[in-house]
């Protein structure tokens, strides 16, 4: 079932707006933000501590301890520059998975409203392929699960039984009002 449900996937399409969840993006890209400027103050501190030992043990090594000092203001506009550019890479790792959740989100309440005929289709490189499989595989399966309803529907009518029939129709009407097989 997979393999048909590929076949009729349409042709890659790309997203224009890069920010598509906001809420879920800034968060990602805070999380990634903050752990890599966690590393960068880890990581100063350290050498930070290791060359003042350095230098409380070797008093000679003075003027590498002022030659440092005088780089600092260029070493945090390097850090400056880096903590941007980790922005900018978070940004578009947090597009790759909020632009499926999005996808997500819309296909879900397109089958709520009743299209089952409804398909995910992501990108390539995209996040939650995998759930894009299962997906599709299960709207096939509940829309295969509707077509016996609807058959079984028609033949109950047949059968003289066209008031039941009918009752059922309008509750699945209820449920989803856009229905369709």
């Amino acid at each position: 079932m997979t393999e048909n449900i590929q076949a009729k996937a349409p042709a890659q399409f790309q997203r224009k707006t890069i920010m598509i969840k906001k809420g879920l993006q800034y968060r990602y890209m805070a999380l990634i933000f903050m752990s890599v400027l966690l590393a960068f103050i880890v990581v100063g501190l350290d050498i930070l501590w290791t060359v003042s030992k350095v230098v409380t043990e070797h008093p000679m090594m003075q003027p590498l301890l002022e030659e440092l000092s005088a780089m600092m203001p260029l070493f945090g506009i390097k850090v400056v520059m880096y903590m941007v550019m980790v922005l900018i890479v978070a940004a578009v790792v947090s597009h790759r998975m909020a632009g499926p959740v999005f996808k997500f989100e819309k296909s879900c309440a397109t089958v709520g409203e009743g299209d089952l005929t409804h398909r995910v289709y992501l990108r390539k490189g995209d996040q939650l392929t995998d759930l894009q499989d299962q997906f599709n595989n299960m709207t096939g399966a509940v829309n295969e699960v509707v077509k016996e309803y609807e058959k079984f529907r028609v033949e109950a009518a047949a059968a003289g039984m066209g008031d039941k029939a009918e009752a059922l129709s309008k509750k699945v009407s209820e449920i989803m009002p856009k229905f369709k097989v």
